[in-house]
């Protein structure tokens, strides 16, 4: 039998050889071999050092609701645009009472100012949910009521929070985030 013939891998035989053919052609295989892996590969210089998970992401693009680092296709990402342009906006409220609970997809400015402030968070949210809270008052130990649930994966309150500033809350899914 002959030596194989192609010029890239897809070209294998994996019939061959089959086994009967001389010795002496082996050199002349092996040379076939490796002109087949250097013409696949033609534009690899150095030592290849990706694992199989990441030659596996080659070419993978980021899905819905993915947070991995995989590159996001042009659909992904208008995708995320549309979801994030079809949000309700957040509403704008005072609230003037001492230790209200705070509802979600609202900005609430609290001007309270006989005393510091600890409004109670939703005892109940969904991954998304995002209200703003502003302690309207010259009081640097106002604090945020957990309700119930995890602030920064802390089973207590967050504390000394400094008056006039805005602050971004957001849940997870499993703790809100500040």
């Amino acid at each position: 039998m002959a030596v194989e013939t192609g010029t890239i891998i897809s070209d294998f035989d994996i019939a061959k050889p089959a086994g009967t053919e001389p010795k002496s052609i082996l050199d002349d295989q092996i040379k076939w071999v490796k002109s087949a892996l250097l013409a696949t590969f033609a534009n690899i210089t150095g030592a290849v050092t990706a694992t199989h998970t990441d030659l596996n992401k080659v070419g993978v693009t980021q899905s819905p609701g993915n947070n991995t680092t995989a590159p996001a296709s042009t659909a992904f990402v208008q995708a995320a645009i549309a979801s994030v342009n079809a949000q309700t906006p957040l509403t704008d409220t005072t609230v003037a009472t001492l230790n209200p609970t705070l509802v979600k997809g609202v900005w609430h400015d609290l001007t309270y100012t006989a005393s510091a402030n600890a409004p109670k968070l939703p005892a109940s949210a969904s991954a998304g949910d995002t209200l703003y809270v502003r302690f309207s008052n010259s009081y640097y130990t106002n604090s945020l009521d957990r309700n119930g649930l995890t602030i920064l994966n802390s089973a207590t309150d967050l504390t000394n929070i400094p008056p006039n500033i805005w602050i971004l809350v957001r849940y997870n899914g499993s703790t809100w985030g500040v």
